[in-house]
């Protein structure tokens, strides 16, 4: 089976699903075995650049050198560091690649033929409507589109013989807002209105006409105007706008047969284009072209509608049900829950390990990806949770069973540090909701917050420890006692398991601290410490009470358990020449007695033991 990459940026948020549609389509039609990994993200749209540098990070997962083709669509991507970066990296990977509508060296080109239809337009403009005054109204400057139709435009304009600085280009953006300040940009600073505004699309063309409108200009009486693309909002606008005609899934599908050529050993041309035509109607002077249906788009209006409501109370509901979710499996089963409801055949999340530890010095890849570090979260496939753990495993499978399928990969981050990445199976619904952005940040916002929240629990919670710990052994001290060992010890007397008490202390700890100094004390209690917390047996708690004392505390206990305890603990230090006296009690839970009754009576075993060996010393000592 052969795998094809798609690289793409989505643009503002929207992703352009006819790319994959038309891959989708072409694949099929061949019969070939591919399958399509879709890397997508919407690094170009916010002004938070660690949140932009965390998606384009998204590029750094493929291993592009693994792959038969690839299509890249970079028309999005404002990052010049970014471009140039994945370019150098397409380059190194040694398998052809398919540019969307972007020129680069060393690569095949797939898209419209931007220049021809904009000649044919500004031909058409001169001729039919003697138009001798032009603007050309453009998007940005560095788009490589845009400036295969500004180059057109100038071309035409040197055929006619009109001068270039009589006629300007205005830059902007391709959204409807730009239509409106290029109209105003013009008024405001006393420019003579030309003939034509020629826009770079049908967003800017919308926008001007709707300006000109508030303004009290008739189109085309006052001055004529054109778009590009051949959107909804040309075919219908009032005026209806002239524009060209061309279809997406159509550039999708032609990037898939060059690959599919190529497979195959045949030669090509560096350009490949797709048909696109000029729509002359209304707003050039020409005719209502009579091709749409009003009635039709009205009710396809009302049925968008509706399913766009729709999905916004399915993302309301999602998000509402995974805002006060208390585990990151609780928010996957609620994701999981709602992916079913969609078009798509399946979703996973691929996540670092240190989500679900929330250290509080945890810090996540700002580049690339911990693969080691990398586990299956949560994947279901046609409403129905399958079991993963490696993202290999997921990769294993896409190359047994991923022919003819789409996987679109977007990344999971918090500002610019790799968290994962999310994966979609054959994602039909992103046609007609090209709003996954929305759905992703708030998956993510919710990991976010739940990492958040982990995190501050765990401060606390090792603040508390710190705080119920003794600096200098690392034990328990007398404040956790309280704290801990009396719940403990209530609850096993209810389940009525004996436990075992006991209490310690070292033998002449002044005289050696005296003799020896502090730090050989400290040095013997560290060791008393570790012994302790090494023959403590399972489910049991060891203290230092004060000082010297030190108490351990352990359930499911008996006398010869306590016994076997005593006798390690004593041999143990005795080969660190570390003499202890200790007192034990086995509890009794009927007996109805606190834990300080039977810790006092421990403390008294001890020093009974204490002076029975004092006794016995000076007994020793005067016996001929």
């Amino acid at each position: 089976m052969k795998k094809v990459a798609l690289i793409s940026d989505g643009w503002k948020r929207l992703i352009t699903y006819a790319w994959v549609d038309g891959i989708m389509t072409a694949i099929r039609k061949s019969g070939e075995n591919v399958c399509l990994h879709q890397y997508n993200c919407y690094g170009n749209w916010s002004r938070d650049e660690l949140h932009n540098q965390g998606e384009y990070n998204i590029y750094n997962l493929p291993e592009l050198s693994k792959y038969d083709g690839i299509i890249l669509d970079c028309n999005n991507i404002v990052d010049e560091k970014v471009l140039s970066g994945l370019i150098s990296m397409l380059r190194k990977a040694d398998v052809p690649v398919v540019s969307i509508g972007y020129d680069i060296e060393g690569f095949y080109y797939a898209g419209i033929d931007n220049r021809q239809p904009i000649l044919e337009m500004m031909k058409h403009l001169y001729e039919v409507h003697g138009c001798r005054r032009f603007i050309f109204a453009g998007g940005p400057e560095d788009n490589y589109e845009n400036s295969l139709r500004v180059q057109a435009y100038r071309e035409s304009l040197e055929e006619f013989g009109l001068k270039t600085a009589e006629n300007p280009v205005l830059y902007g953006d391709y959204d409807y807002e730009t239509g409106i300040v290029h109209l105003k940009k013009v008024i405001e600073e006393g420019w003579a209105l030309p003939d034509v505004f020629v826009c770079a699309n049908d967003n800017i063309a919308a926008g001007l006409c709707e300006a000109a409108e508030e303004l009290g200009y008739e189109i085309p009486k006052d001055f004529l105007v054109t778009g590009f693309d051949n959107l909804d909002k040309a075919a219908y606008f009032k005026p209806q706008i002239t524009t060209v005609g061309h279809e997406r899934e159509r550039i999708g599908k032609k990037c898939m047969e060059i690959l599919l050529d190529l497979w195959q050993g045949k030669k090509l041309d560096k350009h490949n284009f797709v048909p696109a035509e000029c729509i002359f109607t209304e707003s050039c002077g020409c005719p209502n072209n009579g091709m749409v249906d009003y009635r039709e788009y009205v009710k396809n209006q009302i049925v968008y509608g509706v399913k766009k409501q729709e999905d916004e109370e399915l993302l309301m509901e999602l998000e509402g049900n995974i805002v006060n979710a208390s585990t990151f499996e609780e928010i996957f089963e609620r994701i999981g829950e709602y992916f079913e409801k969609l078009e798509c055949d399946g979703f996973a999340m691929v996540l670092d390990k240190g989500l679900f530890e929330a250290d509080v010095n945890t810090v996540f890849p700002t580049e690339g990806y911990d693969r080691d570090n990398l586990i299956v979260a949560h994947l279901f496939e046609r409403g129905r949770k399958v079991c993963m753990h490696s993202l290999e495993d997921i990769y294993q499978c896409m190359e047994q069973y991923g022919s003819s399928n789409a996987y679109m990969f977007t990344p999971i981050h918090f500002k610019n540090q790799a968290v994962g990445f999310s994966i979609m199976k054959n994602a039909r619904f992103l046609y007609d909701n090209p709003y996954f952005y929305d759905i992703h940040s708030t998956i993510v916002k919710a990991l976010e917050n739940l990492f958040k929240t982990r995190q501050m629990e765990n401060v606390n919670r090792r603040l508390k420890d710190m705080y119920n710990r003794d600096p200098m052994t690392g034990l328990y001290n007398r404040i956790a006692y309280s704290e801990m060992i009396e719940p403990e010890y209530r609850g096993y007397c209810e389940k009525n398991v004996a436990c075992a008490v006991a209490f310690l202390d070292v033998d002449k700890f002044k005289q050696i601290n005296d003799t020896m100094g502090h730090e050989y004390g400290d040095m013997i209690l560290k060791k008393i410490a570790v012994t302790l917390k090494e023959l403590c047996p399972a489910g049991g708690y060891v203290y230092r009470f004060g000082g010297d004392e030190f108490v351990v505390f352990f359930p499911k206990a008996s006398q010869e358990k306590i016994d076997m305890f005593r006798t390690k603990l004593v041999v143990k230090l005795r080969e660190h020449e570390i003499e202890i006296s200790i007192g034990t009690v086995l509890t009794d839970p009927d007996s109805g007695k606190v834990l300080d009754d039977y810790l006092a009576e421990a403390d008294k075993k001890m020093y009974e033991m204490k002076q029975d060996r004092k006794k016995n010393q000076i007994y020793e000592k005067f016996v001929p």
